[in-house]
């Protein structure tokens, strides 16, 4: 359990670093969407470390969404002003996280 635990972890660092190796209202969507899913996959975390199996599964599906945006964004900002605006937004999202 907790290698399957440790690798949806490492699936979420890999998307965090593809974006911080990429840079208005899209930008703000986009970071909300970002953060939706990575808010849910937190909550699943917990899940998943107290065994939950059907937890575990939804939060490989999840992974996948995030990588999968995550390589999206990283086609969209690519200036460092995009990222930095990026990032900002993301974190102001992710203080939303409940």
């Amino acid at each position: 359990m907790k290698m399957k635990n440790l690798m949806f972890t490492g699936l979420i660092l890999i998307a965090l670093s593809i974006l911080s190796s990429c840079g208005s209202g899209a930008v703000e969507s986009d970071a909300k969407k970002l953060a939706e899913l990575q808010c849910k996959a937190q909550n699943l975390d917990e899940k998943v470390s107290s065994g939950d199996e059907a937890a575990l599964e939804e939060s490989l599906e999840l992974a996948g969404e995030i990588i999968e945006l995550a390589a999206e964004l990283e086609e969209k900002y690519k200036s460092d002003s995009e990222l930095e605006e990026f990032r900002q937004a993301l974190a102001k999202e992710m203080g939303n996280c409940n």
